[in-house]
């Protein structure tokens, strides 16, 4: 999966041999998590702290937690692409190493609203008999709580998607009711009727005026009066 890293940082001077381990470790887990990839969950540490998306607890039970992921990955079977804005890499010990990233989530249908937003992932790996695990995994989207059943909270950003959408339709539509009523309603006055906007440019002539002069609308529209 290609990824397009805006900024790398390691926040403290390391090996170059720990750094890549950190960023194997990191890419490791982006690809499986992008493929919907169940083995996941075979990464997580028995001792596992760790929250979700939009979530409002706590967990710290591993089970728990990858019941959350296999709940994620049901939500959005599809592949899903990670745009990388910012990845920061940190080496405290021998055993611990953490990796913090800022990112774009783009689901393969609809969704465009959760890809304006930016998801933070915290990521912290521990050696436990030679492989490294994930103690705790943190997601967070500066937006509203999920709703039950949900890991991201996609019904509600479908909802407001949904209702923005209807609020533009009802505008356009009332809209085009006035003009036509306008139309309506001038086309047989008798009376000559000029519309200009506000730099007095004229966007509307009347038919009686066309009537009374001879000569069309259009050599008028659109000239200063």
């Amino acid at each position: 999966m290609a990824k397009t890293f805006t900024h790398t940082r390691t926040v403290s001077t390391m090996h170059q041999d720990r750094e890549r381990k950190i960023r194997e470790l990191f890419n490791e887990y982006i690809e499986m998590y992008s493929a919907r990839d169940d083995r996941l969950t075979e990464r997580f540490s028995q001792n596992f702290t760790g929250y979700a998306g939009s979530g409002s607890r706590l967990i710290r039970d591993r089970d728990e937690w990858i019941q959350i992921t296999r709940q994620d990955f049901a939500q959005v079977p599809g592949r899903i692409r990670i745009e990388m804005i910012d990845l920061a890499m940190q080496d405290l010990t021998d055993e611990v190493v953490i990796a913090t990233a800022f990112f774009h989530i783009h689901l393969p249908i609809g969704g465009q609203q959760l890809s304006r937003e930016v998801a933070r992932l915290v990521l912290i790996f521990r050696r436990e008999c030679e492989a490294w695990m994930i103690v705790h995994c943190s997601y967070s989207i500066p937006y509203q709580s999920a709703q039950d059943g949900e890991v991201f909270p996609l019904k509600s950003l479908q909802e407001q998607n949904s209702a923005l959408q209807a609020l533009v339709d009802e505008r356009t539509q009332a809209l085009q009711d006035s003009q036509a009523l306008y139309r309506q309603l001038t086309e047989d006055a008798q009376d000559v009727l000029w519309r200009t906007d506000s730099q007095l440019i004229v966007n509307y002539i009347s038919p009686a005026d066309e009537r009374l002069r001879g000569f069309k609308a259009d050599e008028v529209v659109g000239h200063h009066v």
